[in-house]
């Protein structure tokens, strides 16, 4: 979705663009699974201080836990989410080898391996939960 040579800018367009076409959930996941990873930008720890997912995009904050919120804010905004609120849980993942926040929806878990969705049980297999958040989705935006 994002290439290295989009300037902030460019990149906000293409995501206003991918969010148009009302893209289902699978579409959304692989849409980011090519994204380069970038080391931790966001401290999974404090949601208080994540920055919106607009500022994520515009400064490229592609960390594991900046391209979950991006995902998070997406899936929600699209109503593919299946509560009012959204739980983020910051793992570190056995697989990958990367800590970050991952969404936990559904018995879902996205953003654990790139572009799949996997069981929220095979995610908590395969990694240790280090904290956990339910946040409102509008803090993504704002």
């Amino acid at each position: 979705m994002f290439e290295k040579h989009h300037t902030g800018r460019d990149r906000l367009q293409v995501f206003r663009d991918f969010r148009h076409q009302h893209p289902d959930a699978n579409t959304v996941v692989e849409a980011f699974a090519n994204v380069h990873t970038k080391p931790r930008y966001v401290d999974y720890y404090s949601p208080d201080t994540w920055p919106n997912l607009f500022d994520i995009i515009e400064e490229g904050m592609f960390c594991q836990s900046g391209l979950t919120l991006i995902m998070a804010g997406t899936l929600h905004h699209l109503g593919l989410t299946n509560t009012p609120d959204l739980k983020l849980v910051a793992i570190s993942n056995h697989i990958t080898g990367k800590d970050g926040l991952v969404l936990m929806d559904g018995g879902n878990c996205y953003n654990f391996l790139p572009g799949e969705v996997v069981s929220e049980q095979f995610a908590q297999e395969n990694s240790i939960i280090l904290d956990q958040h339910i946040i409102q989705p509008d803090k993504l935006f704002g």
